[in-house]
């Protein structure tokens, strides 16, 4: 019986985070330049681990990855490594009602109203 393989892929920011995950069963045409093949013996679906969770999340809620890859590997990071990333995303800029209060607040005082 012949049996047709998978290749998995990922791509990692300068640190080594992993920011995509993919196999070629259902992205064949996606170009793999810069990419690192994980799996050359995988299913259809993608898989960052053999036998492990089909098309896992690689990010959290907010945006972070949740994995490495270690140069042989893909690790889990850990939850200081989330935390510090976390922590260094910079703040939101106001909103534009917040922005909106501000100018209002600003008038008010420059005509010594108290709101």
């Amino acid at each position: 019986m012949n049996e047709y393989y998978n290749n998995h892929y990922i791509t990692t920011d300068p640190e080594g985070r992993i920011t995509s995950g993919w196999c070629e069963g259902p992205c064949p045409s996606r170009d793999t330049s810069g990419a690192v093949c994980i799996n050359e013996a995988g299913g259809y679906q993608f898989r960052l681990h053999p036998g492990g969770e089909e098309n896992p999340p690689l990010y959290t809620e907010d945006g972070i990855p949740l994995y490495r890859w270690e140069g042989e590997r893909v690790v889990r990071r850990s939850e200081e490594e989330v935390q510090a990333d976390r922590a260094a995303i910079p703040p939101p800029p106001p909103s534009e009602q917040e922005r909106l209060r501000a100018d209002v607040d600003f008038l008010a005082a420059m005509q010594g109203v108290t709101l």
